[in-house]
């Protein structure tokens, strides 16, 4: 099975979740199986997330798991615990080091997936490419990686 299709299957979910209620809707978000190791790493990672990464402000996810987290109308999505991405090479063209954290891209029609394997987790960013800019949110997001999951 590729790799495009466990992306394409949560971004899915992203536009099916609605909450009952006025506000912003909740997005629908399938959090990864992770072993229980991880899902403790990766508590300590949301704790740490910024309430907005870069003007975007924190969104409801649902359902509600420490191995997810999203911003924006235009979801900037995490999820920790992934497994290591088909194609990873550290030495690669397509992985970057900010800030002291390693991250693979990988480039598909309307998104990008950035993804830091660490020893404990592997995070995954997936970034609408209608955000030009999306370094910042590396350096964001990289900042609470960097202090919490090795």
């Amino acid at each position: 099975m590729s790799r495009r299709a466990p992306v394409t299957a949560a971004l899915l979910l992203l536009g099916a979740g609605l909450a009952a209620g006025c506000g912003t809707p909740a997005l629908r978000i399938a959090p990864p199986r992770a072993p229980n190791v991880v899902a403790v790493a990766c508590s300590r990672l949301v704790e740490h997330l910024p309430n907005q990464l870069e003007n975007l402000n924190s969104r409801l996810v649902s359902p509600r798991s420490p191995l997810v987290h999203a911003w924006g109308e235009r979801p900037v999505v995490l999820r920790c615990g992934v497994p290591t991405p088909a194609g990873y090479d550290p030495d690669s063209a397509s992985t970057a080091a900010v800030n002291g954290v390693d991250w693979f891209q990988q480039v598909f029609h309307d998104h990008v997936v950035w993804t830091a394997v660490r020893k404990s987790a592997n995070i995954e960013l997936t970034v609408p490419t209608s955000y030009e800019a999306q370094g910042g949110f590396l350096v964001e997001i990289g900042a609470a990686i960097a202090a919490t999951v090795p």
